[in-house]
C-alpha cells in the first residue's frame, strides 16, 4: 500500500476533507501574500476576465507577443519533478477567442483539453471558439490574422475528439490541433468513477500532448483551476511515481501546493481534492498502461501513434497543408494488441505519397515484416498495397458537400421556423376566442369609455344583492 494510499484511507475515516482543505487554503494565502497580478487589474484588462477572483499571477502568466496589449489570463504551471509543463488558462469568452488561438499558436501548442461544457445548470461557462462543423466549418479570427478549420471528429464514449487546422492568415502556414472535449464533469464537482478520467488522461498522453518538440497542451474549464487543476495533479502524480526511486516521498498534498504557487486556486472544493486521491490510487493499478500510451504527436498523418520505432524520417517529412483520411478504420473496430500500431505505421507512410504520388506506393519493408509476423499470415507487398490503397479519400475541405450541407440545414431551419410561427399564430387565434363573443365583439371592449359605466353599475348592483341575501340568511339562521 503506497503513502498516497495510507493518507486517503485516513482522512477517509476520519471524514475530514473539509478539514484538509481549508487547511491547504489558508496555508497558500498565507504563502501567496507577497505574489501580485496587477497586469490582470488593469482597467482595460478587467472586461478580459471571466470571473473577478480568479486572476493570473504576474510572474506566471502567459504574455501575448503580438498586438498591442500582450494580457490573456493564462497561467503556466510547471512540475518539474515529472517533467511536465501546462498552459492553465479560462474558458474563452466571445471576446477573447481570437487571444486564446493566438496563444496557441504563438506557444506552438498542439494539443487543447477542455474539461467544460459550454453551458452548465444554464450558466454559460465557455464560449464557442472553435468550429463544430454543425454551425460553422470555420471561424476566422480578423483581429489576430488566424484562421481554424474543422477537419473530423470522433465520438469516444466518454467524450469527443475533434481535430483541426490552425492557419496564420498572415505567413499562410498552417498546425494541426487535437481538441478534447465533451467529457462530463460537474462545475465544482468531481466525477463518479475515475475510469472515464483516466481513460481521458491515457488518451491524451497518447496523443503527443507532452511531446517536447512542441508547446505545452492548453487546458481549461470555466475558470481554468478546478478541473483543470485536478487533471494537472493527478497526470503529475502518475508520472512521477515510476521515475522515483523512493515512490514514499511523492506526496499529493505538496505538488497540489507547488502548483497552486503558479495560478490561484488550483482545486476548488474538497470533492475535487478526494477525486484526485482516488484517481491517482486507481491509477496506479494501470499505471504501466498508462505510461506505454504515452507517445509522439505525428504531424505527417495527424494521426495517434505510440510507436517508439518509428523513424526520424516519419516524424520530420511531413506535409502540413493537407490531412487526409486515409485507410481510416471504423470507429467502432478497433484492433487489438501492438497490430494496431502497424497499420498507423502504414497509414502514416501511405500519407505522406498522397500528394505526391499515391498511385505507386509501396509499404516499407519494417511495415512489411511487422505486419506478416503480427498477423500470421504471409501477406505480399501487393496485398499490402491493396490493403492500404488510398482510394478511398475522404476530403475534409471538400466545397461541394460542405455547400450542399449548409443548405439542407438552412432549409431544414426555414421550415422549423415556418412551423414555429404557423403554431404562434394558431395560439394568438385562439386566446383571442376565448374573450370574444358571439358577434365577434370582444370582452375587453365592455371595458372602454362607451361600456365602463353600465358594467360598473352593473357589478356594484350584483355585489349590493349579494350583500343583502347574505345578511338575509344570517338572520334567519339566528331566529331558528
Amino acid at each position: 500500500m503506497s503513502n498516497i494510499e495510507e493518507e486517503f484511507l485516513k482522512i477517509e475515516k476520519e471524514c475530514a476533507w473539509n478539514t484538509i482543505f481549508n487547511k491547504i487554503a489558508n496555508d497558500h494565502y498565507m504563502k501567496t501574500s507577497h505574489k501580485k497580478y496587477d497586469t490582470a487589474l488593469f482597467n482595460v484588462n478587467r472586461a478580459l476576465n471571466r470571473f473577478r477572483d480568479v486572476l493570473p499571477y504576474d510572474d506566471t502568466r502567459v504574455c501575448l507577443t503580438q498586438g498591442s496589449n500582450d494580457y490573456i489570463n493564462a497561467s503556466y504551471v510547471q512540475v518539474p519533478a515529472a517533467n511536465r509543463k501546462y498552459i492553465l488558462t479560462q474558458g474563452p469568452l466571445q471576446t477573447t477567442s481570437g487571444h486564446f488561438w493566438q496563444m496557441v499558436w504563438e506557444q506552438n501548442s498542439r494539443v487543447i483539453i477542455m474539461l467544460t461544457h459550454l453551458v452548465e445548470k444554464g450558466c454559460n461557462k465557455c464560449w464557442l471558439y472553435y468550429p463544430d462543423y454543425q454551425n460553422d466549418s470555420e471561424i476566422k479570427f480578423d483581429d489576430v490574422d488566424l484562421k481554424v478549420t474543422f477537419i473530423s471528429d470522433r465520438q469516444y464514449r466518454y467524450y469527443t475528439q475533434r481535430k483541426f487546422e490552425l492557419i496564420n492568415l498572415s505567413t499562410g502556414e498552417s498546425r494541426p490541433i487535437i481538441h478534447w472535449s465533451d467529457f462530463d464533469w460537474p462545475d465544482h464537482g468531481a466525477p463518479k468513477n475515475p475510469e472515464p478520467f483516466l481513460q481521458l488522461l491515457g488518451d491524451v498522453r497518447h496523443c503527443g500532448a507532452f511531446d517536447v518538440r512542441y508547446g505545452p497542451p492548453i487546458l481549461h474549464c470555466s475558470a481554468g483551476i478546478g478541473r483543470s487543476g485536478t487533471f494537472v495533479l493527478v497526470d503529475s502524480i502518475l508520472k512521477m511515481l515510476p521515475h522515483t526511486q523512493t515512490p514514499s516521498d511523492v506526496s499529493l498534498m505538496d505538488v497540489l501546493a507547488h502548483i497552486r504557487m503558479q495560478r490561484y486556486g488550483l482545486i476548488q472544493t474538497p470533492e475535487q481534492l478526494r477525486f484526485s486521491y482516488i484517481a491517482v490510487i486507481a491509477g496506479l493499478k494501470i499505471l504501466n498502461e498508462i505510461e506505454q500510451t504515452e507517445g509522439s504527436f505525428i504531424e505527417c498523418s495527424f494521426n495517434l501513434s505510440s510507436d517508439s520505432e518509428s523513424d526520424d524520417d516519419d516524424k520530420n517529412n511531413f506535409n502540413s497543408k493537407r490531412y487526409p483520411k486515409v485507410c481510416r478504420r471504423q470507429d467502432n473496430v478497433m484492433p487489438n494488441g501492438r497490430l494496431s500500431d502497424v497499420f498507423e505505421d502504414i497509414n502514416c507512410e501511405l500519407i505522406k505519397r498522397v500528394d505526391s504520388n499515391a498511385s505507386s506506393y509501396q509499404p516499407s519493408p519494417k511495415s512489411t515484416r511487422r505486419l506478416q509476423s503480427m498477423s500470421g499470415s504471409k501477406l505480399s507487398s501487393e496485398d499490402l498495397k491493396q490493403l492500404s490503397s488510398p482510394s478511398k479519400i475522404v476530403t475534409p475541405h471538400d466545397v461541394e458537400t460542405s455547400l450542399r450541407l449548409r443548405q439542407e440545414r438552412l432549409t431544414r431551419n426555414d421550415a422549423i421556423g415556418k412551423k414555429v410561427n404557423e403554431m404562434k399564430t394558431k395560439l394568438r387565434e385562439q386566446s383571442s376566442s376565448m374573450f370574444t363573443n358571439n358577434d365577434g365583439t370582444s370582452l375587453f371592449k365592455l371595458l372602454t369609455t362607451k361600456y365602463r359605466r353600465p358594467v360598473f353599475i352593473g357589478i356594484l348592483t350584483l355585489f349590493t344583492g349579494s350583500l343583502m341575501l347574505y345578511k338575509y340568511t344570517s338572520n334567519n339562521d339566528r331566529n331558528h
